[in-house]
């Protein structure tokens, strides 16, 4: 039991010091990588994505579904109920796709450039790297009970700068994925970098920025938020 309870404390101190000290932190967990670990800080933070997303879109009002085809005759509630399993679904997918094609995609661009750290490394560097996010998605979780119904109606129908759709798009895109706290774990992701790489802060900014501008482009097809 006593091992058990260690190991959770040390899993928190890992936590907690990659937001205090990440390079030390980040040095630390190379010595002992453990994918398991990430993995499950993913995992609560796609739980807690996925039940945000399920009480905003739960509060969504029941016109915002209502069937617009010539003879539609399914019910607006039915529609409502639906699309808060599909929100919620694809809330916890989009966490760990962002992880997963995230690290796929800094993995590529950091060989290219020289660079020796293992793909699994970085996925379990990337994967602590996200704790800004649990922050995020616990912030989100909260206002989704207090949020009122126009505040996530207005929330629903995007961000929008101009009549022309396709600058919406990807205005919303960036919007969804530059975060205050998506920017912090990107500085985080640029730390990460260099300790796997063992590459200079200029390559490792290279390399994420490159690698966001391409997740941020995905999104506006693929629902990553």
């Amino acid at each position: 039991m006593n091992k058990i309870e260690n190991g959770k404390m040390s899993f928190i101190r890992e936590i907690i010091g990659c937001l205090t000290s990440p390079r030390s932190s980040f040095r630390s967990i190379l010595e002992k990588p453990s994918l398991m670990k990430a993995t499950a800080l993913i995992l609560v933070i796609a739980i807690v994505a996925a039940w945000a997303s399920f009480n905003y879109t739960g509060k969504l009002p029941t016109s915002f579904f209502v069937d617009q085809r010539p003879g539609g005759i399914v019910n607006p509630e039915q529609l409502r109920q639906a699309a808060m399993t599909i929100n919620a679904t694809l809330g916890l997918i989009s966490v760990f796709g962002i992880w997963l094609i995230s690290s796929a995609l800094i993995h590529g661009f950091s060989s290219r450039l020289g660079g020796k750290g293992t793909f699994k490394n970085m996925l379990t560097l990337a994967g602590y790297a996200s704790t800004p996010l649990l922050i995020q998605q616990v912030l989100r979780l909260a206002d989704s009970f207090t949020a009122s119904q126009e505040e996530v109606l207005q929330l629903a129908t995007g961000f929008q700068i101009s009549v022309y759709p396709l600058l919406n798009t990807i205005a919303d895109a960036a919007m969804n994925v530059f975060t205050i706290f998506r920017l912090w774990s990107i500085v985080l992701l640029v730390i990460a970098i260099r300790e796997n790489y063992k590459m200079s802060i200029a390559r490792s900014i290279v390399v994420v920025a490159t690698s966001f501008i391409l997740i941020a482009l995905l999104s506006m097809f693929l629902p990553l938020k």
